[in-house]
């Protein structure tokens, strides 16, 4: 599913009410009685957050608003605008944004009582908030090809739970030890992690909804940012995760080379709280369809242009393996993305090694960064980053810099990643046989086809200064 023109969203609010009296009854002298397994108010929690609240943060036509950030992102491709109410709940209430209650208990509440787990809870809950929109929004008429399916391209959905967010909330340990039960607040101590979710919500006209996007409305600051929702949208629209999935604490490894704050899909999403997400990583932009990708047929001089020029487009240099090929790409700190490091930098080129042989057994698996041992054994990364000053040192016995180690020397991105022109020739030279894959430990490339010498490197020279417009020189031996 990728998405090819602008999408309708809807943003839904929903509180839960499990004894189905349609009031809070939240007491704080006992506020055990929400987490009190035979209470009837067990997983009891209204939402904080009110539609006036929400849509300038998602809809808003100027300022650092979610849709704005699809557009930028995009070049203008792609966003998500406000879905039309067909039957407005009230007077004047803002396009694009329902309140929904449901006579269940808080979802991370409900998969403790018999019959439920975290999995069949989190099914429940969203399968009716979903069925308690019909009312008011005519989903069929987003049935674009009549197949009695309604997919997030052709109509969007974000359920914001009372409560909230997992990832980007600091719990309150002192009242639970268990994920997801242990809010910050009295009233709202249940939580949930975002997810991308399949679900089944039989809708009027004969259609269904088939998939949707799981948040928590608060978060440590405040109302969620828009950070984590165009995360798990983008999911909905094919996106796939570029962090670790699926390895257990005893097999990460220190400094995998993950893409980190460089793509929304990995830490981009938390960048200034929240409030200034990463694009996505250039290898998902080309895949969904909002980037043009330039195949540098030969050696020489290329000239590449940052998102917000209005030019941006990505150069992929093919190598002697088939299925690896790098991708150069300018990230300037301007726009969303003025929070990609820390300190003064202005940004500059970043290049990426991409193995296609991995990508396609493990990207839409969401695994081809993970360190996880499948079989047994970890694989390279299909989406690697190739970032400056960000390696650990391999050196020789008098300390002389010899290579790159596959790994980086620490976990948190440094001031100054970039390749860039400077006083330094350091900054703008690329070397591809400084680095190696994370999993072989094969410098320059993965995989050296029959005939192709181990020798075989890419040679990338930065000629200019951080800038909308940058030149680079490349060389293949």
């Amino acid at each position: 599913m990728k998405p090819i023109h602008p999408a309708p969203l809807l943003i839904v609010i929903a509180s839960f009410d499990p004894n189905g009296n349609g009031k809070n009854d939240y007491d704080p002298a006992h506020p055990e009685l929400l987490y009190d397994k035979t209470s009837p108010i067990y997983g009891e929690q209204w939402a904080i957050s009110k539609p006036e609240d929400c849509y300038e943060r998602f809809f808003g036509e100027s300022g650092f608003s979610m849709m704005n950030y699809y557009k930028e992102m995009t070049l203008g491709k792609f966003w998500f605008y406000p879905v039309p109410i067909d039957h407005p709940q009230r007077e004047n209430a803002p396009e694009g944004i329902l309140e929904i209650t449901v006579p269940l208990p808080h979802p991370a509440a409900l998969r403790n009582l018999e019959g439920y787990n975290n999995e069949t809870a989190a099914a429940k809950a969203i399968h009716d908030i979903v069925a308690a929109c019909d009312p008011y929004i005519d989903f069929a008429k987003y049935d674009k090809n009549g197949d009695g399916l309604v997919t997030p391209d052709e109509l969007a959905i974000v359920i914001l739970n009372a409560g909230y967010d997992r990832a980007s909330t600091k719990a309150d340990e002192e009242f639970s030890k268990i994920v997801c039960e242990n809010g910050p607040i009295p009233s709202h101590r249940f939580m949930v992690h975002g997810t991308s979710q399949p679900t089944d919500a039989e809708m009027s006209g004969g259609v269904k909804i088939v998939r949707v996007s799981n948040i928590g409305e608060y978060n440590s600051t405040g109302p969620i940012t828009i950070g984590t929702p165009a995360h798990e949208l983008a999911h909905n629209v094919g996106a796939q995760d570029m962090y670790c999935r699926y390895t257990p604490p005893a097999e990460q490894v220190f400094g995998w080379p993950l893409p980190l704050n460089f793509s929304l899909m990995s830490w981009g999403n938390h960048l200034g709280s929240g409030t200034r997400p990463a694009y996505i990583d250039p290898y998902q932009r080309i895949y969904l369809g909002w980037a043009e990708e330039i195949t540098a047929e030969k050696d020489g001089e290329y000239t590449l242009f940052s998102t917000l020029s209005g030019k941006y487009s990505v150069l992929k240099i093919p190598t002697p393996d088939p299925d690896e090929y790098f991708l150069c790409e300018v990230r300037l700190k301007e726009g969303f993305e003025s929070q990609l490091t820390p300190g003064d930098s202005k940004g500059g080129v970043i290049i990426w090694q991409i193995d296609e042989a991995i990508n396609r057994e493990w990207f839409l698996k969401a695994q081809c960064v993970s360190s996880n041992l499948p079989g047994g054994k970890r694989h390279d990364l299909g989406n690697a980053i190739r970032l400056r000053n960000m390696f650990t040192e391999i050196t020789d016995e008098d300390g002389h810099f010899i290579k790159y180690g596959p790994c980086y020397k620490e976990k948190n991105i440094t001031e100054d990643p970039f390749f860039y022109a400077s006083d330094d020739a350091g900054t703008g030279h690329f070397d591809s046989s400084l680095y190696c894959g994370a999993a072989s430990g094969s410098y320059s490339l993965n995989r050296f086809p029959e005939g192709v010498s181990p020798d075989w490197k890419l040679i990338i020279d930065v000629l200019d200064a951080p800038g909308a417009e940058m030149r680079i020189r490349i060389k293949r031996s």
